[in-house]
Parts: C-alpha cells; structure tokens; sequence
C-alpha cells in the first residue's frame, strides 16, 4: 500500500488514505477534499487544503538548445503555505483553472 506524507510537519492528516482513494486525477497530481497530493517514486506527500493560504496561477519556462535555443512556456500552480511555496508543474493550461476550482480559488 502507498504511503502518505505530509509535507507541513505537524500537520498530518489521519484520513489521508480514504480522501486520497475519493481523490480527482488531474495529471500526475490528486486533489481530494483534505489535501493535494503529490507523487514521490512509490509513494505520495500532501498538503492540506486548510494549510494552502493561497493558490495562484503561474508558469515555468522551458529552454533547450545550443545554437537556436528554444523557450517554452508551461502552466504551473503555486501553492502558498505557512512552509513557504509548493509548485504543481502542469502540462494542459486547461488543469490550472481545474486546481484553482477544486481549491476554491478565483483566477486572477
């Protein structure tokens, strides 16, 4: 069975294991009621949804290449806590507002 750990120390949910089974897939990521979820190799971290003080869209740039570089622009979510910033890097701009949503975050 997966493991689950918290990455707000001090702040670890009993329940984890059962949100995490009612948990939404959205890419690599889980987002459940009590927390976000996280894939670690076999295993999986969280973050509390109380914890998260903000979400916010954001976006990481992608550069390749020696002599013609390249930049690409993907979506990201920053998730803001009392431990400092958490990114969830996406792949479809359309899984940044599913985030926002599930978390009950406005765009901005």
């Amino acid at each position: 069975m997966a493991k689950f750990t918290s990455l707000l120390p001090g702040k670890e949910l009993p329940e984890a294991k059962e949100d995490f089974r009612a948990a939404q897939k959205l890419e690599q990521y889980r987002l459940g009621e009590k927390a976000v979820y996280l894939p670690r190799g076999l295993s999986w971290e969280y973050i509390p949804v109380g914890e998260i003080r903000r979400a916010q869209r954001s976006r990481r740039v992608i550069s390749a290449g020696h002599c013609v570089t390249v930049r690409e622009e993907k979506p990201a979510v920053d998730l803001e806590t009392e431990q400092g910033v958490f990114t969830l890097n996406l792949e479809k701009p359309a899984s940044v507002a599913a985030v926002l949503e599930a978390l009950g975050q406005k765009e901005e």
